[in-house]
């Protein structure tokens, strides 16, 4: 092969990026083996840390074992994209590195075309440890997951969550005493948090011209060049009107005149952007499936920071800054989310589902300093507490705190910042 002297440089390249790089620990290494016998495949935003995930957990292997690690992004790929070149790679390393390979780590796997069956191949050719990783919902919904069903393990990276934050910060929170003693600091990094979200570079760099780039990179690369868009400004104007309503319900029938475009265009970009990590989606929760499926969802940006750094005016609604970045929290712990409206119309903003049952409503208000607020918030959870037969709740504000008491229920109204360190 006429390219076997750049590949042998770009595996000596890849390989001493592992020692080379600088790194923080995630929360979700806690999850993920380094021994499985199953294909793990880590799916994740574009630039949430998903390399670096990889690189912590082949520090983590054991010292016996041999890794190759590629990331596909490298322009060399260019020019040499096909499924063949991953046995290249493999067959490459053993000659000229080391016969033993135990382990494969291949970042950005959906950068090769036609990928999935040259995985299952050496899947099932080997007994390698095989990981990898996407900038897609659906990395692995499609053929290689009929393929290698029970044979595969999903995790789901995010930014960072606030615990992640103040550690890249350079606040590592180890008792309750070290969270008393650090209380204004951390204060003042959540209003940070807000301001840039959790991307890890921006947060390292304090560079927000980064989110930017994020955004059309996620665009241009994720969804326009994938599923070969022609109407570029259609799913732009589409993502950042998503983007600057986070938190509104949608009707893709409303969108169709300003959008100038058909409902069934409208929905298929709709499911590109949630592939493809840029948005959330929050279905509504009813006990009827029939009524679920057909209630109107609501939609948040993946990141607060990126969202005030391309979208109409997010940043001026603190109440929805914040609203977002608590579903983003509730999200990164693993929780299962939905919105909930009472018989009499009246929405909670969050309700949690754990094992098929409801067991925690959230509202969400920047302040409840307006009598009225304060009110539509306690009736709409007394309405949902009524009807789901749940004794307490929650309102989660900035920085307010108290107990609103009403026969035999409680709800609890607590300040952000004893909300998002509550598992330090």
């Amino acid at each position: 092969m006429k390219n076997k002297d750049e590949l042998i440089k770009l595996i000596e390249y890849w390989q001493n990026s592992v020692d080379n790089d600088k790194y923080f620990n995630r929360s979700i290494l806690n999850d993920i083996p380094t021994n499985s016998q199953e294909i793990i495949d880590i799916v994740g935003v574009r630039r949430c840390g998903k390399s670096s995930i990889l690189k912590l957990l082949i520090k983590a292997l054991d010292p016996k074992a041999v890794f190759l690690y590629i990331n596909f992004e490298d322009p060399f790929f260019i020019e040499n994209n096909n499924p063949q070149i991953i046995e290249v790679l493999i067959n490459t390393y053993k000659e000229y590195f080391d016969q033993g390979l135990t382990h494969v780590f291949f970042d950005e796997i959906q950068e090769i075309k036609n990928w999935e069956k040259a995985v299952r191949k050496l899947r099932d050719g080997s007994k390698y440890k095989i990981y990898i990783t996407g900038s897609s919902a659906t990395l692995l919904s499609g053929e290689l997951s009929t393929l290698i069903t029970g044979r595969h393990k999903s995790y789901t990276a995010w930014p960072l969550n606030f615990a992640e934050f103040l550690s890249f910060s350079g606040v590592n929170i180890k008792n309750k005493k070290e969270l008393v003693v650090q209380e204004e600091k951390i204060k003042k990094l959540f209003d940070v948090f807000l301001d840039i979200g959790g991307f890890p570079a921006p947060v390292i760099g304090a560079d927000s011209e980064l989110l930017k780039n994020y955004f059309f990179d996620i665009l241009e690369k994720d969804i326009i060049a994938r599923y070969d868009i022609r109407s570029k400004d259609t799913v732009k104007k589409l993502a950042l009107y998503l983007i600057s309503n986070s938190g509104g319900l949608l009707s893709i029938e409303s969108l169709k005149e300003p959008l100038n475009s058909t409902f069934q265009q409208i929905t298929d970009y709709l499911g590109y952007l949630k592939d493809a990590f840029l948005i959330v989606e929050v279905p509504q929760f009813s006990f009827s499936l029939k009524k679920q499926s057909k209630a109107l969802k609501k939609y948040y940006a993946i990141d607060t920071g990126l969202a005030k750094n391309v979208a109409y005016k997010f940043s001026e609604d603190k109440g929805k800054m914040l609203e977002n970045l608590v579903l983003l929290e509730f999200l990164k712990a693993g929780k299962d989310v939905m919105y909930y409206k009472t018989s009499n119309n009246y929405e909670v903003d969050f309700v949690l589902k754990e094992k098929n049952r409801l067991n925690q409503l959230i509202q969400v208000s920047w302040t409840l300093s307006d009598s009225k607020t304060k009110s539509r918030e306690i009736r709409s959870l007394l309405g949902a507490m009524d009807e789901l037969k749940l004794k307490d709740a929650f309102i989660i504000t900035y920085d307010e705190e108290d107990i609103v008491e009403s026969v035999d229920k409680k709800i609890y109204v607590i300040p952000a910042i004893k909300f998002f360190t509550r598992s330090l």
